[in-house]
């Protein structure tokens, strides 16, 4: 009986550790996880991720954005970001490790026309009007 027991005792143990072992690898870090390149998903452009810059390119458009993260300790992500001194609000998302939606509080800031043209493109695909997301896939490059 004890032979038993030890026995039971010591598979319970490598399952403990083997758990444990694992674990890290399930509660992935945003701050790294964001980092490389990106494709917005209907081909608007690419962007570059380091740990506090963002590079946006795509058409005859290049950008450069300043973040900092607001919070990171669970989904949706806050994170600020900065270009020519002004400030915005955009919430970070992963589907999974190659999958980022992108919720940008930015609609009081657009013009008029920019406004009213993300909100009927919204309204026709039932989506809430103030709405501004984007998809982003990792781009994976070939070894």
């Amino acid at each position: 009986m004890t032979r038993v027991r030890l026995i039971l005792i010591l598979i319970l143990l490598s399952l403990i550790a083997s758990v444990a072992l694992l674990l890290p690898g399930w509660f992935k870090d945003p701050r790294e996880l964001v980092q490389g390149e990106w494709q917005e998903f209907n081909k608007l452009g690419y962007v570059e991720v380091t740990d506090c810059t963002a590079r946006w390119r795509g058409g005859n458009h290049r950008a450069t954005f300043q973040y900092s993260w607001l919070q990171d300790s669970s989904e949706p992500y806050s994170l600020e970001i900065t270009r020519n001194e002004d400030k915005y609000l955009v919430s970070l998302t992963f589907e999974s490790d190659d999958l980022a939606v992108v919720d940008f509080h930015i609609m009081d800031k657009l013009p008029p026309e920019a406004r009213d043209f993300i909100r009927q493109k919204n309204k026709a695909r039932n989506r809430p009007q103030d709405e501004l997301k984007m998809r982003f896939k990792r781009v994976v490059t070939e070894k």
